[in-house]
């Protein structure tokens, strides 16, 4: 039997994490988080994840339950996804998955191609290369990835590369670059990008004055490069480290962040998700969820 459930995504700080939970308490259900910086622990208030009271509210899985020092992917993902909707499902629940990282949306709906295993010695040659030797690489290699991928991101450039290495083939080839229709009930919250940036901006306060600060300063263990990646651990880093004045570590977390927005509703509006105003009415937001509910066959006597 196919897993059943809904999704409810969109572009940092838009306000799925309210407007979910009050779904989940009138549907009486339970979230599942979708997204690649809060399955992190201890660093909840940098990556905006949902408060202590909202998590009292309704009971949310894959939120804070990975260590710092501990490398994800999407692969691994929609592993415990999956289980997970397979094990509410099997009591009768139809979880929310909500969350707003396109790469494990798109695992857990279209399983990934097979990727070839990380190679040392790749690695190493890749690491050994100036990001814009890279990108020139991937560029020559591969001009649909270098088009597509966060080019600042160099972890996700190295790898790009590296699967060309490998395979010989296009790293692009092993991505679908559109998600296929699926039955799953699938609405992206959007805003107008002046409005979204201020909440953007409102939100990058709040993180700072609220204890994202000491979230970083507080940590002991080594922590991954997937972990390393949660918009604002740099900057933090650096203003603790004496190099970064407050104000730049905020002005940087603030723009990091608008990009990062900008190019989550880019890849939100190629896929077949339903579109609609951050904005909505609850009941409004539900009655489309339903609506995308498959109807079940009517046996004709």
């Amino acid at each position: 039997m196919a897993l059943q459930f809904w999704i409810l995504t969109g572009p940092t700080a838009v306000g799925k994490t309210r407007l979910a939970v009050e779904a989940a308490e009138r549907r009486r259900t339970e979230i599942i988080g979708a997204d690649a910086f809060q399955v992190y622990q201890g660093l909840g208030t940098l990556a905006g994840a949902p408060s202590g009271s909202e998590l009292a509210r309704v009971p949310h899985h894959l939120i804070g339950f990975l260590p710092v020092s501990e490398r994800f992917n999407a692969a691994q993902y929609a592993d415990l996804a999956r289980a997970k909707i397979g094990e509410l499902n099997e009591r009768g629940i139809v979880p929310i998955v909500v969350g707003g990282t396109g790469f494990y949306l798109k695992a857990l709906l279209d399983p990934l191609p097979p990727l070839p295993s990380a190679s040392p010695e790749t690695r190493a040659q890749l690491q050994s290369i100036s990001l814009e030797s890279l990108l020139d690489e991937l560029q020559g290699r591969d001009p649909v990835a270098y088009n597509r991928i966060d080019r600042a991101n160099r972890r996700r450039v190295e790898r790009a590369i590296e699967v060309c290495r490998l395979t010989g083939r296009p790293f692009s080839s092993f991505l679908d670059p559109v998600l296929q229709p699926t039955s799953v009930p699938s609405i992206c919250l959007s805003l107008e990008r002046g409005e979204l940036n201020q909440r953007i901006d409102v939100r990058v306060n709040a993180m700072l004055a609220e204890g994202a600060i000491d979230e970083v300063r507080q940590l002991r263990n080594e922590v991954s490069e997937t972990a390393a990646q949660i918009i604002g651990f740099g900057p933090i880093q650096e203003y603790l480290a004496g190099r970064r004045p407050l104000d730049s570590c905020r002005e940087a977390m603030q723009i990091a962040t608008r990009q990062y927005a900008k190019r989550q509703m880019t890849w939100f509006r190629r896929q077949t998700f339903t579109i609609m105003s951050a904005e909505v009415q609850l009941s409004d937001l539900l009655a489309a969820f339903e609506a995308q509910v498959p109807k079940e066959p009517r046996n004709e006597e």
